[in-house]
């Protein structure tokens, strides 16, 4: 006899469920509030939320190169033509245009480069452990002076006052 087959509603609820909280936290949630709207586990909400995003962040290339979003079609498509951007300016006198000319549109590609930047790892990770490390290291070293004056425990010396200077 053969199986029936039946729909479970674990299964589908373990896909909308991802979905549902990506749209929480869009719509300004924290990752908790986000977490308990979607049905999550009560006792700890903020950790299963965290692992949610954690396993979509591990699919999200699989989905785009699912879609035809794949890095060489993005490059290509996408990033390519807003390297060579251009705008239309128009120039108007008393309200009628005059004169119209196509200029480089300098934002759009200081956008493409920043993303090209930012793609390929050239800036520094903003890691807040990483930002702690920031700073200068100084090592003070004691070494023996001439005259046998040592820094750490100075001696107190008497200058002598200027009535007594000839």
């Amino acid at each position: 006899m053969a199986k029936r087959n039946k729909t479970n509603r674990k299964s589908k609820r373990s896909t909308l469920r991802p979905a549902a909280l990506l749209n929480n936290l869009l719509l300004g949630s924290s990752i908790t509030k986000a977490a308990r709207k979607d049905a999550y586990s009560k006792k700890w909400p903020d950790q299963a939320g965290q692992q949610a995003l954690q396993n979509l962040k591990l699919k999200t290339p699989e989905l785009l190169d699912r879609l035809g979003l794949g890095d060489g079609t993005l490059i290509e498509k996408y990033l390519k033509p807003l390297l060579s951007a251009e705008m239309v300016k128009f120039f108007q006198h008393k309200g009628k245009v005059t004169d119209m000319r196509i200029v480089p549109d300098n934002d759009a590609r200081l956008k493409a480069l920043d993303m090209t930047f930012e793609l390929g790892g050239a800036y520094p990770p903003t890691d807040p452990k990483l930002e702690e490390q920031k700073g200068v290291a100084v090592i003070l070293v004691d070494i023996p002076r001439p005259g046998g004056r040592n820094l750490t425990n100075p001696e107190h010396v008497q200058l002598p006052s200027p009535e007594t200077r000839s």
